[in-house]
């Protein structure tokens, strides 16, 4: 398990209101950075609340949404751009990445998994629930994750 979990740092839980119950299936730690950065914005929260929750309900049990990235610097990004390229020059990567911490925590790229199984979620199959809930949703990436954004609250 990478240090980051394992200090205490960011390991607060956090609970969002979705209609009218109070829930708590994230911690802040799983928006941070490598550099210890963590931000979310209560909308993202919310959305991810109802993606999970309407899972569960279409599986018929417990489905773990995992957060694989959050919140970025300039220099994570450039970090990426590295490995994957600029998006304006044939890659993968976005110069005004809604992840940017500017946004205010209005990005996340997930997969989803039952938890009982480890069976993954396909990926169409996320992306369809996340777009009930997140303005943009890319859920064409090679690697299975789908990326989803509350662009209407970026900051």
């Amino acid at each position: 398990m990478h240090e980051r979990f394992c200090n205490g740092r960011n390991d607060v839980s956090l609970m969002a209101k979705v209609d009218g119950e109070a829930l708590s299936h994230f911690r802040l730690r799983e928006f941070e950075n490598r550099d210890g950065l963590a931000m979310v914005h209560a909308a993202t929260l919310e959305a991810l609340e109802r993606v999970r929750r309407d899972l569960c309900a279409a599986v018929g049990e417990e489905v773990w949404v995992i957060i694989t990235d959050a919140v970025r610097t300039q220099a994570d990004l450039e970090r990426l751009a590295a490995r994957y390229g600029w998006t304006d020059e044939g890659g993968l990567v976005a110069r005004r990445s809604k992840h940017l911490a500017a946004f205010g925590g209005i990005a996340v790229d997930i997969v989803a998994v039952v938890a009982r199984t480890r069976q993954r979620i396909p990926q169409g199959v996320l992306g369809r629930v996340c777009r009930r809930y997140f303005d943009w949703v890319k859920d064409n990436y090679q690697d299975g994750h789908v990326h989803a954004d509350n662009r209407s609250f970026a900051g």
